[in-house]
């Protein structure tokens, strides 16, 4: 699989809270920072977990991806997400041997 179709695959794990399949997808040292009203930076597999179960916990939302932008390389790729709620985020994603080391989220007005 190429990054594109990494991505892709993780985003269909994290929609249906399938956690044993997302946390492959994911570095043991991957960083995420959220940037909202404030900056938060969550570092490590399984604080990002907790992060993201915590985030689902008593929701069904849902999102898709409505525009993805890969670099030459294969390193980076941009989304642009959009919730059932019609709530957007812009998603940067740093992989490195197969994995995704960091993960910048920048949640849209």
């Amino acid at each position: 699989m190429n990054t594109k179709e990494l991505l892709l695959a993780f985003f269909d794990a994290e929609n249906k809270r399938d956690w044993t399949t997302y946390r492959q997808f994911l570095s043991p040292d991957v960083v995420w920072e959220l940037h909202s009203k404030h900056v938060k930076t969550t570092r490590g597999i399984d604080n990002y977990l907790a992060a993201m179960m915590e985030s689902y916990k008593d929701s069904d939302n849902t999102f898709v991806c409505e525009a993805l932008h890969q670099s030459f390389d294969g390193t980076r790729i941009v989304a642009i997400l959009k919730n059932n709620l019609g709530e957007c985020s812009c998603d940067i994603f740093e992989f490195s041997d197969g994995h995704i080391v960091k993960e910048y989220e920048f949640i849209l007005a």
